[in-house]
């Protein structure tokens, strides 16, 4: 009888033994998805607050150096020559500088770009040099009444007047289509 308990408790044993190996599997699937959730939400926290700044009611990218306002040394014969200039809501004004001029091939200078407060569309712009078509500057989106002034360019020229096309790029604001397009010729001075 003696061993007839033994073999008893053997018995016994074994389901405990499975029962705890269950468990710790458990655990470690357990401890597995809760490092998976911790994963995703720490790249999901990333993933949100690296993305550039977006505005709330659409799935537009705004240029990051575009500043609210207009424009300053505008006379009001200026200013009153583009409000005359809007004849009708469908029409898109545009401001650029004549000549943007910079210090030297690698300085800021002056595009003096302003999406006027009276267009309802958004913009960007694409400047080019009309002898070979290199890109020399490309903003994203500026809203109604935005504007960008300094610019680095993406190519280092040397001193000299380089006449360029600057394209307007007209974007509906609800629908994000670009609806248009507007060729301005100005003249890029580089002056050492």
């Amino acid at each position: 009888m003696a061993e007839m308990n033994e073999t008893q408790n053997v018995q016994e044993n074994t389901p405990d033994s499975k029962s705890s190996e269950k468990k710790g599997k458990k655990k470690g699937i357990i401890a597995l998805l809760l490092l998976l959730l911790a994963a995703a939400a720490v790249g999901g926290w990333w993933y949100y607050t690296s993305r550039p700044v977006m505005d709330n009611t659409t799935k537009y990218w705004f240029d990051k150096f575009a500043e609210d306002g207009s424009l300053e040394g505008k006379s009001p014969v200026e200013i009153q020559g583009i409000l005359n200039n809007i004849v009708e809501e469908g029409m898109f004004n545009v401001s650029i500088n004549a000549r943007a001029i910079f210090p030297d091939g690698k300085s800021k200078g002056s595009i003096g770009m302003e999406n006027v407060p009276q267009n309802r569309y958004y913009a960007r712009i694409i400047m080019t040099k009309d002898d070979d078509g290199t890109v020399l500057y490309e903003s994203q989106g500026i809203k109604p009444g935005q504007y960008i002034d300094q610019i680095s360019l993406s190519t280092e020229l040397d001193a000299g007047e380089y006449p360029c096309t600057v394209l307007f790029i007209i974007t509906d604001p609800e629908t994000l289509d670009d609806i248009g397009q507007v060729r301005v010729n100005i003249n890029v001075v580089i002056l050492n």
